[in-house]
């Protein structure tokens, strides 16, 4: 009854309920930015709508109070950078078009350039938001309670009341809730959330187990080694805090212009009056100069760009992003259910000593039809696939980190590893054991299979590539990625023959989260540019890391998701190259608004400089010039660069 009970409970502790979109970010959308980029905005449409149906007074009055409203946030944001930071940013440079607008009654422009700014700061929160429930669900991993050994006695225990030397039972189905070492016992453990190995690792006394892993089958006995913030989950949630606080913010090119421009500008209006005495000239050279075209050259582009990307399965989580994955030189990617599958795959069956093949299979499905074990389910399925008769069982015996024994068509069948088959008496030959080194060393995984005493075949399982990776891989360096290179957890042969197969040039084997996370560290030292591209728990510092995170989607994790600044929702690998050339495409259009703007801005400069144009006509220049910045813009909406097979 106690068992039950442990194990029901612990059910409950580790099921994940998934809260709805208001209750993860609750606070975020009731935040005093979110509230007041919504009023702004819809001041702002309330007052386009009143004006086209008739009504401008009363439009200039909802655009005033738009831009009065949505104001607020960027004086701070304009305020803070040059008083605290002594910096002069395209915030400051929009303040000044918003008052200059406001003085000589372009209400509209104000309002519409103080909303832009609203949108790109709201985006910018919500990015923070989503790095904070990444956090809250890496915690999740681990269970609440856990049984703990006292005196003999099997305890449900808090987890935050369990000690070091404690010595923890973790049944089957249950989640290891602490780092430690196996004192008795054996289990077959998912430790992918942490590894990213493929095959689930087989657990005997004397190895180590991790905190936020699955023990799929068998029952372990744990002395605790580590707790908490000092397990390996813990220093992941570490790593990704410390990733994110060190990550370099990204220069806007509208900033960089504004450095320079916005001194230049009031020296000319300050020239200006001095010369003319006329004030009227002044303020139509800060009108000009800070047109609604250099303000939303970047924006509208971004924009226009995260919506093509949204089209075809691509969630770009902020502005920045767009701007800076064109300019990745490195590419790495995690191996396991990204570049693969993720599953072990029956390669082939090798009978031995005349044995057929597809009655080995079968024997081997027979008593693996109920197995948990990913590899006994990769073996039922390969068995259905090549339409094999399944025959019924008796006796199965399921060895957790041994293997499977039972009898079929008055057969004794025993599938399993070489220490079990050596305790049943069964041996073979020198050159069976070089067959299976060479299978190995190819980075296959063998399962011996035995029937009645003798050993009669082999089956081999592979995780296998995509087949869409090596398309994904060449395209990328068409496109001029200098490097593609994959780091995993798993085994060096098994990574170096998926990178043999899919063109990786460089390959980091057996690694643990920390090493990922030092590896994109010491790439970013050399100079590169580097986007990482994973999908699981254990990817989360790496991705934080990386000058841009990239999450596989329907494989991926919400842990990676919320990490990485690009989420693959139809878990597309071929997108990563679509998204690097729509890009560098974005900038090039940023560019080529930029260049416009500072064109009108120089031409209006003069022109009211020199008294050609007054306020009034300086106002005009000031909306018409937004619009071909719009028109080229819109370009990226539907831009879609054709891939060279």
């Amino acid at each position: 009854m106690q068992t039950q009970t442990a194990a029901s409970i612990e059910c409950q502790d580790c099921r994940i309920i998934r809260p709805t979109f208001f209750t993860r970010y609750r606070d975020f959308l009731l935040s005093k930015e979110t509230i007041i980029a919504f009023i702004n905005g819809v001041l702002l449409l309330a007052g386009f709508l009143v004006s086209i149906l008739g009504n401008p007074v009363v439009g200039n009055w909802l655009y005033f109070f738009s831009a009065a409203i949505g104001s607020v946030p960027l004086f701070i944001l304009a305020g803070k950078a040059v008083f605290l930071k002594h910096d002069i940013t395209a915030g400051f440079m929009a303040s000044v078009a918003m008052i200059a607008a406001i003085v000589i009654g372009e209400y509209s422009a104000a309002a519409l350039v103080v909303f832009m700014f609203a949108i790109g700061d709201w985006l910018e929160n919500l990015t923070i938001a989503r790095a904070d429930n990444a956090l809250r669900d890496l915690a999740r991993l681990v269970p609440a309670t856990v049984v703990v050994i006292r005196n003999g006695q099997e305890t449900i225990t808090s987890i935050e009341q369990v000690l070091i030397g404690d010595r923890v039972l973790v049944r089957s189905g249950e989640r290891i809730g602490v780092d430690g070492q196996v004192l008795a016992g054996s289990g077959s453990v998912n430790q992918s959330a942490i590894t990213g190995e493929s095959m689930p690792a087989e657990k005997k006394p004397g190895d180590e187990v991790f905190a936020g892993t699955m023990n799929e089958v068998g029952a372990l006995e744990i002395q605790v080694t580590r707790l908490g913030q000092d397990t390996t989950l813990g220093q992941i949630v570490k790593l990704v805090k410390e990733a994110q606080k060190t990550q370099a913010p990204v220069q806007r090119i509208a900033n960089q212009y504004a450095r320079t421009l916005v001194p230049i500008t009031f020296a000319i209006a300050v020239l200006v009056y001095l010369l003319t005495g006329d004030i009227t000239r002044s303020i139509t050279v800060l009108v000009v100069v800070c047109p609604c075209a250099l303000v939303l050259a970047t924006p509208t582009a971004v924009v226009a760009a995260i919506g093509n990307a949204a089209k075809r399965g691509m969630l770009v989580k902020s502005g920045a992003v767009i701007e800076q994955i064109g300019k990745v030189t490195v590419v790495a990617f995690d191996k396991t259910g990204t570049l693969t599958h993720g599953k072990p795959v029956v390669q082939s069956v090798i009978a031995l000593d005349g044995y057929p093949a597809d009655h080995l299979l079968s024997l081997a499905a027979s008593i693996e039809r109920n197995s948990e074990h990913p590899i006994g389910r990769s073996i039922v399925k390969a068995s259905q696939d090549r339409q094999v008769a399944i025959p019924d069982a008796l006796d199965c015996c399921i060895l957790p980190g041994y293997g499977i024994t039972g009898q079929v068509e008055q057969k004794q069948v025993v599938i399993g590893n070489r220490t079990l088959l050596g305790e049943r008496g069964i041996l073979w030959a020198n050159t069976v054991d070089n067959q299976i080194h060479q299978l190995e060393s190819q980075g296959q995984t063998v399962i011996p299979i035995a029937v009645d005493g003798a050993l009669r075949g082999l089956i081999t399982l592979a995780d296998t590539p995509r087949l869409e990776a090596k398309k994904a891989i060449a395209e990328l360096k068409r496109i001029g990625i200098r490097e593609v290179i994959m780091i995993t957890g798993d085994n060096p042969r098994t990574a170096d023959r998926i990178a043999k197969e899919l063109g990786i040039d460089r390959v980091y084997a057996e690694v643990l989260p920390q090493d990922k996370l030092r590896i994109i560290r010491e790439l970013q030292a050399e100079g590169k540019k580097v986007a990482f591209v994973g999908d699981g728990v254990n990817d989360a510092p790496a991705l934080a890391a990386a000058e841009i995170g990239i999450a596989m989607g329907l494989a991926g994790t919400d842990v990676a998701l919320e990490t990485a600044d690009i989420g693959l929702m139809a878990d597309e690998i071929e997108r990563i190259p679509q998204i690097i050339d729509l890009s560098r495409q974005a900038l090039r259009v940023i560019r080529q608004n930029v260049i416009f703007s500072m064109a009108m801005n120089v031409l209006s400069v003069v022109l009211g400089g020199f008294g050609i144009i007054g306020p009034a006509i300086g106002a005009l220049m000031h909306e018409t010039s937004a619009l071909p910045v719009l028109a080229n813009s819109a370009r990226l909406i539907n831009y879609r660069k054709s891939v060279v097979n």
